[in-house]
């Protein structure tokens, strides 16, 4: 019988399910092979070697054997782990929100570092104590820019003229961006909002922890990037129900 070829990788979980009696399904995702799944077998097992090693927020280094369908789960060693997001819970749903966002955009056995690195910045962000809420909209924000559907912020898509401070506008997600209140549709957004949004892509999110955020352009915000992460997936992530009956 030949040998199964094996390998080995740094990754994180973003998803798991259940197989069988013992075994589980993870969904992980690595720097230098992007999204891909594998069987951690008899995981569920009180004396399973594996059981520590996959729990979820940490950078593990896993060693894999080739499998029929999916690879093999035979060593874990952990590198990295963000125990404060296992203790705090609305920590928690952000972190696990990211962890989907990130998924979804990763392509399966496609490297994608900047995705890689952009999930692990999320959650040192959150690791490091910084406004949940904060680290969710940035998060939503980088991915979206990440992925290809930066939203334009510097000018009306429509007509092209850079907004005017004050200026009533409008948040259209399906053209990609904001319009001025003569051109487009879409629901209103104020220049305030505006300013946040570019406040997130444009400073490190500690430059901005130390800010008083105004609720108002925030819930703007959060609008304009659900919508966003919405029209460009089709559906919720399943996590943002989760984050908003914690944030509740």
């Amino acid at each position: 019988m030949p040998e199964r070829r094996t390998s080995r990788t740094l990754a994180v979980v973003t998803s798991r399910f259940r197989l069988g009696e013992a075994d589980r399904v993870l969904t992980l995702i690595s720097p230098d092979r992007g999204k891909f799944k594998a069987i951690a077998k008899g995981v569920r097992k009180p004396t399973s070697r594996l059981g520590g090693g996959v729990e979820p927020f940490a950078e593990l280094e896993v060693a894999l054997a080739a499998g029929r369908t999916f690879d093999v789960v035979t060593q874990v060693q952990p590198q990295r782990v963000w125990l404060g997001l296992r203790s705090r819970l609305l920590s928690s749903a952000v972190a696990w929100y990211a962890a989907e966002l990130v998924e979804r955009a990763t392509s399966e056995e496609q490297p994608e570092p900047e995705l890689y690195a952009l999930l692990l910045r999320a959650w040192d962000l959150l690791e490091a104590g910084l406004p949940d809420v904060l680290v969710a909209r940035w998060s939503e924000l980088a991915l979206l820019d990440a992925a290809g559907h930066a939203p334009e912020l510097d000018h009306c898509v429509d007509c092209g003229r850079p907004p005017q401070e004050g200026e009533a506008l409008r948040w259209d997600e399906r053209a990609g961006g904001i319009h001025c209140v003569n051109h487009g549709e879409g629901a209103p957004f104020s220049s305030d909002g505006l300013r946040l949004l570019r406040a997130l892509r444009r400073f490190a999110p500690e430059q901005l922890a130390a800010l008083r955020l105004p609720s108002g352009p925030l819930q703007e915000v959060d609008r304009a990037l659900r919508a966003a992460i919405l029209h460009l997936y089709g559906r919720e992530p399943k996590s943002r129900t989760f984050l908003d009956e914690v944030s509740a």
